[in-house]
């Protein structure tokens, strides 16, 4: 869904950006358990530019349901 409304492809947001023209401080809400999105580029990401990038994981959160599966985390 979010492809379509960004007009991004399906393609890995690693292999159509540059992650060291990164300049703006980002923070990924990710859960390693989605079983859409996968949890792999986030943690490459965060760990190529820790410099920007914070990755705040919520364990066992389907995609797009981290609110349900840990709403203090969340």
């Amino acid at each position: 869904a979010a492809q379509g409304r960004t007009g991004m492809g399906a393609t890995p947001v690693l292999e159509t950006s540059v992650p060291a023209s990164l300049r703006t401080p980002t923070l990924i809400l990710h859960g390693p358990d989605d079983t859409i999105a996968p949890w792999g580029p986030s943690r490459e990401l965060a760990a190529r530019r820790a410099d920007l990038v914070s990755l705040h994981a919520v364990p066992q959160a389907p995609h797009a349901s981290m609110w349900n599966a840990g709403p203090a985390r969340y």
